[in-house]
């Protein structure tokens, strides 16, 4: 089911466009028990959108992130798990779930029969400006995975509040209260990825992420080589058990892991880039095969050739991964 569909059931039209990014699975139910109910409420402004979502015989949930926005999850109740951009989250009530880059997929399933959550998205180009404001000129935005846990609360009343305000009429009030809540959620995300940077400059006083932080640079620099465990570890000038412990403990997964995750974000830019497919491989180190448009699919939610389509590039006719 596309749940743009369900537009004919009245829903408001301002989700059409979050809408219609998202596919559901229903669960399977015995006859005469209630099969599905969902349930959207939303808040849009000029600076932030947040939905509030509950879904009752969800099965499993796909949607594809927007261009130049940032979409943080946080679960509020239910059991769920599953992948944002690649990267693996579960739920934790009234904690981050997960985060969205520009144009990532997430993709969850439902571990319980009713599961709820609230979801606030913020304008890229914003971000980044309040950040350059914050002496913040170059954020990585995934790293807020580091630095939100912990600090929801305030993100959370002010969503709360804004849910509240979008169900009164318009008044002059209403647009008072509301932009300054609005500017207060993008202010302390710009100031998390402050703090995270902050934290980059002092690496040297946490050596786990200082072994990742040169290993992920030698990967970057040398993505079109071989690259092996072995050549991580003499780059950094660590032991295998070392270097694995460490990414293990700052990024949740194997080094090979990350190079893997790392060469197909490169070779998603060259196909942007109006790479062909096979020479954009080749120069980030990866074979043209069906194994490498599974993981490309699993990552991005859509194989190579469909990049370059929606890119607005044609399709060698060799290149059909």
């Amino acid at each position: 089911m596309v749940l743009s569909e369900a537009f004919k059931l009245g829903i408001e039209p301002k989700l059409e466009s979050w809408l219609g990014r998202t596919q559901v699975k229903r669960r399977t139910v015995p006859a005469g028990q209630k099969a599905w109910e969902s349930r959207i409420d939303s808040y849009h402004g000029e600076m932030v959108k947040v939905l509030e979502m509950s879904y009752e015989g969800l099965s499993q949930l796909l949607f594809r992130n927007h261009a130049e926005t940032l979409t943080i999850a946080i679960g509020s109740f239910g059991h769920f798990k599953g992948s944002a951009g690649g990267r693996p989250f579960g739920c934790v009530p009234n904690r981050l779930s997960c985060l969205l880059l520009p144009e990532e997929v997430l993709q969850l399933v439902a571990g319980s029969t009713r599961i709820a959550g609230l979801i606030i998205q913020v304008p890229e180009p914003l971000l980044i400006q309040e950040c350059i404001r914050q002496d913040t000129p170059r954020p990585d935005l995934l790293t807020l995975g580091d630095t939100l846990p912990g600090q929801e609360a305030l993100l959370l009343a002010c969503s709360q509040q804004l849910l509240r305000l979008a169900q009164k009429p318009e008044s002059r009030a209403k647009a008072h209260m509301a932009a300054p809540l609005e500017a207060s959620m993008l202010t302390m995300l710009a100031s998390l990825l402050g703090n995270r940077q902050q934290g980059r400059d002092d690496a040297s006083q946490n050596p786990q992420a200082m072994h990742v932080e040169r290993a992920m640079a030698y990967m970057e620099r040398h993505m079109g080589e071989e690259i092996s465990l072995h050549n991580l570890c003499k780059a950094c000038h660590i032991s295998a058990r070392t270097l694995q412990v460490a990414f293990q403990t700052v990024r949740g997964r194997t080094p090979l892991q990350a190079l893997q995750e790392i060469r197909l974000t490169g070779l998603k830019q060259l196909i942007l880039g109006e790479r062909e497919i096979r020479e954009a491989c080749a120069q980030v180190g990866l074979p043209p095969s069906g194994r490498m448009a599974a993981n490309y699919k699993r990552l991005f939610g859509e194989l190579p050739s469909q990049t370059r389509l929606r890119a607005g590039h044609g399709i060698n006719p060799e290149n059909d991964s």
